[in-house]
């Protein structure tokens, strides 16, 4: 039997094709297992948006001063969006909307959030809305400036070597 270049190029393509169908598969696979296993649900949309509509659901998790959060239909292996908390200034919260009632869980609570002049709201259960509430409080204030040790242990040694 002799293999032609027509059949050996297929041969090569319907690899690549197998390839990528499996990387794929556990692109998803490691998005549903380990994503949302780690964080909570949460559904999000950006403004401005009409009255119940582009609402998104995913997954968020907190990673120190930056919260995370993993669109469901996304395979993207890094996070879809990642909100630094002190870029965030939260503009309250709201009970759900009769048009949202349908699409949202029952009971949730939507936050309005503006992340560096983005709006968003996220819509979130009691608990979840109470965690994300204390993670924006807990932050430090934008005032705060942090000192440079260096600084200002250089600055010590020259207001001593003045006094001299």
């Amino acid at each position: 039997m002799v293999v032609t270049d027509v059949e050996r190029m297929m041969s090569v393509v319907l690899w690549i094709i197998l390839v990528v169908i499996v990387l794929v598969m556990l692109l998803a696979a490691w998005r549903f297992l380990v994503v949302r296993s780690e964080g909570s649900a949460v559904v999000i949309r950006r403004l401005p948006a009409d009255t119940g509509r582009r609402w998104r659901h995913g997954s968020m998790r907190y990673r120190g001063e930056t919260l995370e959060y993993f669109k469901l239909r996304s395979l993207v292996p890094k996070a879809d969006l990642i909100i630094n908390r002190q870029d965030v200034d939260y503009m309250g919260s709201r009970e759900l909307d009769p048009s949202e009632i349908r699409l949202l869980a029952d009971g949730a609570t939507v936050h309005s959030l503006k992340v560096r002049g983005v709006r968003y709201e996220i819509a979130l259960d009691n608990a979840y809305s109470m965690g994300l509430v204390s993670w924006l409080e807990s932050a430090p204030s934008r005032r705060l400036e942090r000192m440079d040790h260096t600084i200002l242990q250089n600055k010590i040694d020259r207001s001593k070597r003045r006094d001299r």
